[in-house]
């Protein structure tokens, strides 16, 4: 078709499109290779408050935003000089009140002297796109100043983002070094398992955390981390959210204030244990005096049980005093609360308190520290009979609910105030005169790094119960 047709043939596409758009409220127009209007439908008044007697004749550059208009007239000869048949841009365009609206226009070549426009407002989608924009810088300049690790993992652990933070944790100042790479293969390998577990737990609880987990940076150092999941949406896949803290620095302070709230433990334990010494020590001393003059198998006895004595008390003794050794194992709960009441019973007993010890299972186990959890009975014992200074009773009992070994410390000191109770295990928070409130702490991170939990519940005047739990385990 000679394309003298194939014009007329789209003029008359045109003819039709006016009273298509007219009818629907879009604004169609005509102008001059130069932006000269030559014909605007009357959806000019709705759209820009002008009737169309007031815009024939001028050129619509002049009603565009100044930031816009060399957009729009380079758009203009690209069509006009043949480099594109017809464009498709949005630009601002001035009211007659005075305010910008957003038009989305539709430029095309009807014949060598004028353009053909098709224009729709589009001013709210443009204001709700910036919006969402300036949202999203806003939340990516929080993220990437953060002094916590946020990154974005897919479902089977490869690294999709990471921020600043991050790449200091890790050891890099690269992305390059950490985008495509595996999440897990960062962890200790004992510990993959662990965080796998995790991973899968946050798509059904909506997110997981993991109190302690170590990554082996790329410089072969280690850190100690908290890990948190969260499911989430990335470029409309399923992703995982994972925040990472840095914890090293504070389990370092932690493990030195658990070595001197331990040796503050056995200084205070100190004239008890002596004191239990010294009963032996003299049966011996006189036994032996004995032997001497009368030689008798019942006196030897005597002499080798009461030794017997000393050194299991001088076994506890060094048990409790020598550095911390982090392996966890199967241990027997019975065996170490056992083993703590008969550490703290020459102290009770001069502190004029009984114990009473409802331990209702024969053996049974969790996995942990027997050190660590000793150190928290027997701080819960010291507290109590501290609470006590006229003497009472301590009862401790133990039982097995469902999947974890309860234990509860119970006296009937002074009590404890209600309003001072959120603030226990607070550093250097005390309800005692010369207490540290290091004591609580400690053994508030040892329950948690076992998996467990420690509250307190408390009456002036009636006394404190501290229950544990802790997981068993088979």
């Amino acid at each position: 078709m000679p394309k003298e047709d194939q014009t007329k043939d789209l003029i008359k596409q045109i003819n039709g499109y006016h009273a298509l758009i007219n009818r629907s409220g879009e604004l169609i127009s005509h102008f001059t290779q130069s932006g000269v209007i030559t014909y605007i439908s009357p959806a000019s008044l709705s759209l820009l408050g002008y009737e169309t007697n007031e815009l024939l004749g001028k050129s619509i550059l002049d009603y565009c935003h100044p930031h816009d208009r060399p957009l729009v007239e380079d758009s203009f000869k690209a069509i006009t000089k043949h480099i594109v048949d017809k464009d498709r841009l949005s630009f601002r365009i001035l009211r007659k009140e005075g305010d910008y609206i957003w038009l989305e226009s539709t430029f095309l070549l009807i014949d060598s002297e004028e353009l053909f426009c098709i224009s729709r407002d589009v001013t709210e989608q443009k204001v709700l796109e910036q919006e969402l924009k300036a949202n999203q810088e806003k939340y990516q300049l929080l993220v990437d100043n953060l002094q916590y690790t946020v990154g974005i993992i897919t479902l089977s652990g490869i690294w999709l983002y990471i921020n600043d933070a991050g790449k200091r944790l890790f050891g890099t100042i690269r992305s390059e070094d950490i985008i495509g790479k595996s999440f897990i293969d960062s962890f200790h390998e004992k510990e993959r398992n662990r965080i796998q577990d995790c991973m899968k737990r946050s798509l059904l609880n909506l997110s997981a955390s993991l109190n302690e987990a170590t990554i082996v940076r790329q410089d072969h150092q280690t850190k100690q981390v908290e890990l948190k999941f969260i499911p989430t949406m990335y470029k409309e896949k399923k992703t995982y959210q994972v925040i990472i803290r840095d914890i090293t620095e504070r389990k370092k302070i932690e493990e030195k204030l658990q070595q001197a709230e331990k040796l503050s433990v056995v200084g205070q334990l100190a004239a008890g244990i002596a004191h239990e010494i010294r009963n032996p020590l003299t049966a011996i001393k006189g036994f032996t005096q004995l032997v001497k003059e009368h030689y008798t198998d019942e006196y030897l006895s005597v002499v080798l049980s009461e030794l017997e004595r000393i050194e299991t008390i001088i076994t506890d003794l060094l048990v409790l005093a020598k550095p911390q050794v982090e392996f966890i194992q199967k241990v027997d709960i019975r065996e170490i609360i056992e083993s703590s009441i008969k550490l703290f019973h020459s102290h009770a007993i001069l502190s004029d308190c009984e114990f009473i010890t409802n331990i209702n299972f024969s053996q049974q186990y969790v996995e942990g520290e027997a050190d660590q959890l000793k150190q928290v009975f027997i701080n819960l014992i010291k507290n109590s009979t501290e609470a006590m200074p006229n003497g009472g009773k301590i009862i401790i009992n133990a039982n097995v609910k469902d999947d974890f070994v309860q234990i509860q410390f119970k006296d009937q000191g002074v009590g404890i105030p209600e309003d001072r109770l959120p603030k226990l295990g607070e550093p250097f928070y005390s309800t005692k005169e010369k207490g540290t409130g290091l004591g609580l702490m400690i053994c508030n991170r040892i329950i948690k790094n076992h998996n467990g939990s420690l509250q307190i519940e408390s009456k002036v005047n009636e006394g404190t119960t501290v229950t544990i739990q802790l997981p068993k385990v088979v």
